[in-house]
């Protein structure tokens, strides 16, 4: 039956309230349960509810179902409730020390606190109990990854890849630890392996794919190609630079280019784009090709680094005026001004390793002379108890009516930018605004494995952590940075 037709849809209502009912036992849980979470596709809050019932029932009668516990917990790690990953594997393995599931899935949360000693060692158990898995394996590359051992990751990737050639996913972490490195020729080409998951992430893959076909550096005469912003705004902020090369080539050979997108960025990135490249919100047009922005740099051979660095995008001048005014109003003593991105998208995978705690902060709040401006929305409650305190901290984001075209705006008229790594680090280098960069131990592939500098944003310096969650020295360097800048 269709998970999705008004018929499954009746039978999930009844199932619903029958578990709803007092006398309810846990064969009912079990069964709303199951029936919501074969429902629930990808849908995070289906199944949050789906383990939510199917833990009612284990409470009920843990004997309920054989495999209920495993559900459970590979339920609890696909939602990334670790505490519950972390309870239903050590139930799991005190029945059998040797569940190779339960060693990768109890890993997973063991990691999340940053204990990789311990997530690799679980791991290695897991492969000697399944030799050659190629799950385990891949699981155990990107631990050894995340502790910056990128040759012997590297090396596992390898190993799943022969034990199992078509794994888009490994292919694509291969890609990664090779574009770090500065393999781009063998990097970006690994990189496309995301096309073959790539409906689960861009509805503009899917909808391009059945009215035209993807491009893979075909000659362009007398064609038109539609590049689409795909992966999060970092990803179109950082791809968005090699758009005028592209319309160079469509130029030069007859063809024509179309970016497909929508979304905050949209005016910011019309400015910059050549007079022959349209930007498009919808498919108005119907291509002869499409292909991702993260697919450019491969298909016009852009494989060394060097002379990307430079600022490429600008702010609206009008709006930075009345930003201009705005600035000057919030700091009528003058001083250094300087924008704050402490944490991010708390849905973002690597979010809780990317973000300063803010209880750590303060070796950067107590520069004296510095007046910080918040720059991401939702952080108003933070803001105010620091300002409680003194801090000389403004919260423009109320006036972000443009999205990133008032971000840009805003950051045009300071002297400097201290991010984590987010979308207005990236922001801040096309700018080509001064900006210390504040990264985890093991960051994302845009930063390489560089100390102090990254070859694709001239304005940006690089503040890594030595060793995994260790923010202190960071944050010394960075209010030295801060001290010199209010020094001058």
């Amino acid at each position: 039956m269709d998970p999705n037709s008004p018929v499954a849809g009746d039978a999930l209502a009844q199932l619903r309230t029958r578990a709803a009912a007092p006398q309810a036992g846990a064969t009912d849980w079990l069964a709303f349960g199951q029936a919501l979470l074969q429902q629930a596709g990808r849908n995070r809050e289906q199944q949050r509810e789906a383990l939510a019932a199917l833990v009612q029932a284990y409470q009920l009668d843990p004997a309920c179902e054989p495999t209920l516990l495993h559900t459970i917990a590979q339920t609890g790690f696909v939602v990334r409730d670790w505490p519950l990953v972390e309870s239903a594997t050590g139930l799991l393995l005190a029945r059998n020390a040797e569940d190779a599931n339960a060693l990768v899935w109890r890993a997973a949360a063991i990691q999340h606190h940053n204990h990789f000693d311990e997530a690799e060692r679980l791991l290695r158990e897991a492969v000697r109990v399944v030799p050659d898995n190629p799950v385990a394996l891949h699981k155990l590359a990107l631990c050894i990854k995340e502790q910056a051992r990128f040759v012997e990751a590297e090396a596992l990737l390898r190993r799943v890849l022969e034990l199992s050639p078509n794994n888009a996913h490994a292919t694509f972490d291969l890609a990664e630890l090779e574009i770090r490195s500065g393999r781009y020729a063998d990097g970006w080409v690994n990189y496309e392996a995301r096309v073959v998951f790539g409906d689960d992430l861009n509805n503009a893959h899917h909808a391009l794919g059945e009215i035209s076909r993807y491009w893979q550096g075909e000659p362009l005469a007398g064609k038109t190609l539609v590049v689409y912003g795909e992966q999060g705004n970092g990803d179109c902020l950082w791809a968005v630079r090699f758009l005028p090369l592209l319309a160079e080539r469509a130029r030069r050979e007859g063809g024509r280019v179309i970016f497909g997108h929508d979304g905050p960025l949209r005016h910011l990135f019309e400015r910059m784009l050549p007079a022959d490249v349209a930007l498009e919100t919808n498919l108005i047009t119907r291509p002869d090709f499409h292909c991702g922005l993260m697919s450019v740099p491969v298909r016009l051979g852009v494989f060394d680094s060097a002379g990307w660095g430079r600022a490429y995008l600008g702010a609206d001048p009008a709006r930075a005026g009345q930003w201009r005014e705005r600035v000057a109003q919030a700091v009528p003593h003058g001083g250094p001004k300087v924008g704050l991105v402490w944490n991010g998208n708390p849905q973002h995978i690597r979010d809780v390793r990317r973000s300063v705690p803010v209880d750590q902060l303060e070796p950067l709040l107590t520069v004296p002379g510095i007046t910080y401006f918040a720059l991401s929305p939702g952080r108003s409650a933070t803001v105010g108890q620091w300002r409680a305190h003194g801090i000389e901290i403004v919260d423009p984001t109320p006036h972000f009516e443009a999205g990133f075209d008032d971000v840009a705006a805003l950051l045009a008229n300071l002297d400097l930018v201290v991010t984590i790594d987010s979308g207005p680090a990236h922001l801040a280098g096309a700018l080509g605004v001064p900006t210390c960069l504040m990264i985890d131990h093991v960051s994302a592939w845009f930063w390489g494995d560089q100390v102090q500098r990254t070859p694709w944003y001239d304005s940006v310096e690089l503040f890594r952590q030595p060793a995994i969650g260790a923010w202190a020295p960071v944050l010394a360097s960075v209010r030295a940075r801060l001290e010199a800048l209010a020094r001058r």
